[in-house]
């Protein structure tokens, strides 16, 4: 599969995945309205339900005058003698009419010993301004509208007269008005942490100020609930809730729904994500396998071709009589014949230990000795190169359980490529060590090297180190892969150390101990 349709089909995927984001996106933000909704419209109910109770509260005030059978005096005409106790009240003069306070009636209840309330009366009339300009606040609630300029049109003892009394401030305390919230907001399942405040419209001031939260984003709160009118609350009260955290409330709500999106988004993503790397994984697995291919083809031509050169030599009638130049070529035959053979084995054996299917005959192994053998039999190559070939056998241990066989064919396979991979006359090194775990052998070339960006990827099955078309060196990219597993097999590990133009050592570390 060529890049470009790789490149293609991530870009078709992204494209698709964006009006899939746009799509979920809107469904969040419109499942986010919703709930924002709901949560207003609970804390609007909570909220209404906690003025009908201030205002029950208030009109059940046990100051009120209703109902007191006392006589009402000029407070100088009280004997104080027997008094216990003194409360005091006030209660609003309306208009009928216009259904505006025209005054109030301040009210000194005196306890005494016997159980009996004497109660001395002050009336006082409000001002002609301020009667025409009460009740201000009719406009909807604004913050900004609290320093205007009638409040100078009216007098001190005018401001003083229409604010709370001291036993309705009393009732309205910070703490009974937070138990009011808490338990109006958890019937309708608001848990959320707030804070509160009452404010008085007229003179900007707060009769229960915030306890957490700065005094101006509590006025900015979009919970602001107006107090009823009533004979002790006449200008107007409002009771402001605070949330720190709208947003954070709705998101937490919605945590189920965002979790459901994310892993959603996740699933995609990684769904998309594997299915591109898989096509990537094919493209390299084509791309590796045409270059096997290729590498098997031209491997197999030249044994393919001397055989069937041989075979036109004896078919010629003039070398019947020539036993002597038969036999050779009979022997050349045979020895192309078997070097197919060793091919075709490789890449069977390659193929068993890709699935599994090999089996491993453990015995028990002198190191030495077998590496000894295997270097002897290189001996003549490398002398017939001009090359140099050093064995230091310096292991103190070295015995241990292993397959012959595919140790052989492993240790082979690590020389043949230091002698295939050396530019002139081979300089090879193999080295032997032990410590108390790990039989330790290296090959050590001073060849051509290899890239550190191919060094993750010659362990690879049918991986070669490109070089263009050029194929001085015989193989087929079978050999490191086959000798990594067989060390995985053995419980091992092989690491490479390479520098390109300068050489490369590639080390084996054998467990001493194995299960067999």
């Amino acid at each position: 599969m060529k890049k470009r349709i790789i490149v293609t089909l991530f870009i078709l995927v992204g494209l698709s995945a964006i009006p899939l984001i746009i799509g979920i996106f809107y469904l969040y933000t419109e499942a986010e309205k919703v709930q924002r909704s709901i949560f207003v419209n609970e804390v609007l109910t909570a909220g209404n339900e906690v003025v009908n109770r201030i205002d029950a509260t208030i009109k059940n005030d046990t100051t009120a005058l209703d109902g007191i059978e006392a006589a009402s005096l000029d407070q100088n005409e009280i004997d104080t003698t027997n008094v216990i106790s003194i409360q005091q009240s006030r209660k609003f003069l309306i208009d009928s009419v216009n259904n505006q306070p025209i005054g109030v009636i301040k009210s000194t209840i005196y306890f005494q010993e016997n159980d009996s309330r004497i109660i001395a009366n002050d009336t006082e009339y409000f001002t002609a301004a301020f009667r025409r300009l009460f009740p201000l606040y009719n406009e909807p609630w604004d913050p900004k509208n609290l320093q205007n300029d009638i409040s100078n049109a009216f007098n001190i003892k005018d401001k003083n007269l229409i604010q709370l009394d001291s036993a309705t401030t009393d009732l309205l305390s910070a703490g009974r008005l937070r138990l009011m919230i808490t338990e109006s907001l958890k019937n309708e399942n608001v848990d959320s942490r707030f804070d509160f405040a009452l404010f008085n419209a007229f003179t900007s001031q707060f009769v229960v100020e915030p306890q957490y939260t700065q005094p101006d984003k509590v006025l900015n709160s979009e919970f602001v609930f107006l107090l009823k009118y009533n004979e002790k609350v006449s200008s107007p009260h409002y009771l402001i809730i605070y949330f720190p955290t709208v947003r954070g409330i709705v998101l937490k709500r919605m945590s189920n729904i965002i979790i459901l999106i994310l892993v959603f988004f996740i699933i995609t993503f990684t769904v998309a994500f594997v299915a591109l790397y898989s096509l990537y994984r094919q493209k390299k697995t084509a791309e590796v396998t045409n270059e096997f291919i290729n590498n098997v083809t031209h491997e197999f031509k030249t044994p393919i071709a001397t055989i069937s050169l041989a075979c036109e030599v004896l078919a010629d009638p003039s070398m019947l009589g020539d036993q002597d130049i038969r036999a050779s070529y009979v022997e050349i035959i045979n020895d192309e014949n078997n070097r197919l053979k060793d091919m075709v084995t490789t890449v069977l054996e390659t193929a068993q230990l890709r699935k599994g299917q090999i089996k491993m005959n453990f015995e028990l192994i002198d190191m030495h000795e077998l590496i000894q053998k295997i270097t002897d039999s290189f001996a003549l190559m490398v002398n017939s190169s001009n090359g140099t070939l050093n064995v230091a056998l310096n292991a103190d241990n070295h015995q241990l359980f292993g397959d012959r066989t595919h140790l052989t064919n492993s240790i082979t396979n690590l020389i043949e490529n230091a002698i295939k991979y050396s530019t002139n006359s081979p300089e090879i090194l193999i080295n032997t060590l032990s410590d108390n775990k790990n039989f330790i052998f290296s090959v050590t070339d001073k060849g051509v090297g290899i890239p550190q960006k191919a060094i993750t990827k010659i362990f690879d099955n049918f991986y070669r180190v490109p070089h263009g078309n050029i194929h001085n060196v015989k193989g087929y990219g079978l050999g490191l892969g086959y000798v990594k597993k067989i060390v995985h097999l053995h419980h091992g590990r092989i690491d490479v150390q390479s520098e390109e133009g300068k050489g490369s050592t590639f080390t084996i570390y054998l467990p001493l101990k194995i299960n067999k």
